[in-house]
């Protein structure tokens, strides 16, 4: 697994490169992209590179930005344009490999292991994507190559924009060790602070912890970092061909009896859901959940409809019938889960008439997801959850 064989594809703050491709007078200037109406109680989407000089990023409230550049470009988000340059960028990438693992509109995991035959070494492929993303397009991508998904995607952010980074196997520890602790995948500013009350604040203060002793601290959780800080990642490129149903579910350190807790974390998984969906361009027409209770007794349920689903709304709201049907919260819950299945692509997805086709909280929310994890923004009811990761 030493092969450099991943790439990370990652367009630089894409919805603002494509304004600025769209009316070049933009370039090089301040553009901020928001939500739907850019009132002043919006959050901003996509900060171009010299909006960021102001001190300006995904997830700050609109009315915040404003403050810090006055004058700058504000534009609402245009996703039906967004969405059509993206279709441009994945074609290229499909040029290169049919392993590709799409993480969002604009971002994406590429296995390359076999393609050296037709295109050459592994940084020449990941040269030549660049240089026909930037011909094709006028846009720039940043990239980077590694031995496996975690360190690819770490090297892609080292030299934005329009950077190119490789990590080899044999530098992995001397790049690793000096780095910020919440540069490990998936470790937000909550698990950053505990972290740092044990005094690990960069990288290498994680080494001389042993296994067992993060486990037993932090349950999956202290696994996960365990290997992440020495830059193991045995997990595939999953091409999206072979996404049968997208489902998250979590086992509870304690069983819990709060009904309103329960729905706390269904809305949770709900969104990280939808999150997934959206970011693969699908939507289905089934939701299912899985309840199993302190006796490990488990009981599944699932509901089908004529037309699509991909909201985090109707996900919860359909699950939530699914409990309330049979009263599934009416004693302790040791595990709970949620999925959707019958999946296709959205573009061909068979609208609910009682709904809008256009709701743009979910694709604002995803934005800011995306960039800075899940603890950056929240839905109210998640507010019930204490400690919520």
């Amino acid at each position: 697994m030493d092969e450099l064989r991943v790439i990370h594809a990652d367009m630089d703050a894409f919805f603002a490169a494509v304004e600025m491709r769209e009316n070049p007078d933009m370039k090089g200037k301040a553009v901020i992209i928001g939500g739907k109406s850019l009132s002043n109680r919006g959050v901003v989407s996509t900060a171009s590179y010299k909006a960021r000089e102001y001190g300006i990023h995904s997830a700050m409230p609109i009315a915040q930005a404003k403050k810090l550049c006055p004058d700058g470009i504000y534009l609402p988000a245009r996703h039906t344009l967004y969405k059509q340059v993206s279709k441009e960028v994945f074609f290229i990438l499909n040029k290169y490999t049919p392993l590709i693992e799409k993480i969002s509109i604009d971002e994406a995991f590429l296995d390359i292991k076999g393609c050296q035959r037709l295109y050459g070494s592994p940084l020449k492929i990941a040269k030549t994507i660049k240089k026909d993303v930037k011909d094709t397009t006028d846009l720039t991508i940043s990239i980077g190559l590694s031995v496996n998904k975690f360190l690819a995607k770490l090297a892609s952010d080292f030299e934005k924009p329009d950077g190119l980074t490789v990590i080899e196997a044999a530098e992995i520890k001397k790049i690793m060790a000096g780095l910020d602790i919440k540069k490990i995948w998936g470790i937000g500013d909550s698990f950053a602070k505990k972290l740092n009350e044990l005094g690990i604040k960069k990288v290498k203060d994680i080494w001389p912890y042993s296994l067992e002793e993060l486990k037993n601290r932090f349950g999956k959780a202290g696994v996960k970092i365990f290997y992440l800080s020495r830059g193991i990642d045995n997990r595939e490129v999953e091409s999206q061909s072979e996404i049968k149903s997208i489902s998250h579910e979590e086992t509870f350190a304690e069983n819990i009896e709060d009904s309103e807790q329960l729905l706390a974390y269904l809305l949770k998984m709900s969104e990280k859901i939808s999150f997934r969906l959206h970011s693969n361009s699908l939507s289905g027409n089934t939701v299912f959940i899985k309840v199993r209770y302190a006796d490990f007794k488990t009981l599944n349920r699932q509901k089908s409809f004529k037309f699509s689903l991909d909201s985090t709304k109707n996900i919860y709201k359909i699950a939530q019938e699914l409990i309330d049907k049979d009263d599934l919260f009416d004693k302790p819950v040791r595990l709970l889960g949620i999925g959707v299945s019958n999946l296709h692509d959205s573009q061909q997805k068979q609208l609910n008439l009682f709904e809008k086709e256009n709701d743009n909280l979910d694709d604002t929310i995803d934005d800011i997801k995306r960039k800075f994890g899940f603890d950056k923004i929240s839905r109210a009811r998640k507010l019930y959850l204490k400690n919520d990761e």
